[in-house]
């Protein structure tokens, strides 16, 4: 298990919804609104450890039923 660096979920690498390269490393994310938010600024969540991270997960968040 890894953690998604957007929401700060578990996710298996196996079953991830998506995954990036950043720095070397290698990211996986439990679905695609997180796999965008790093994408359009991965040093917020994997590089600069003063940035806010993460974000709230709604009920009518379709996108993370039954991933997260």
């Amino acid at each position: 298990m890894t953690t998604d660096p957007v929401c700060k979920m578990e996710v298996n690498p196996a079953k991830a919804a998506a995954q990036a390269q950043y720095g070397g490393q290698t990211y996986y994310f439990c679905s695609e609104s997180c796999h965008r938010a790093f994408t359009a600024e991965p040093r917020r969540y994997a590089g600069d450890t003063h940035a806010p991270s993460g974000h709230a997960h709604t009920q009518s968040d379709s996108r993370h039923r039954g991933r997260c």
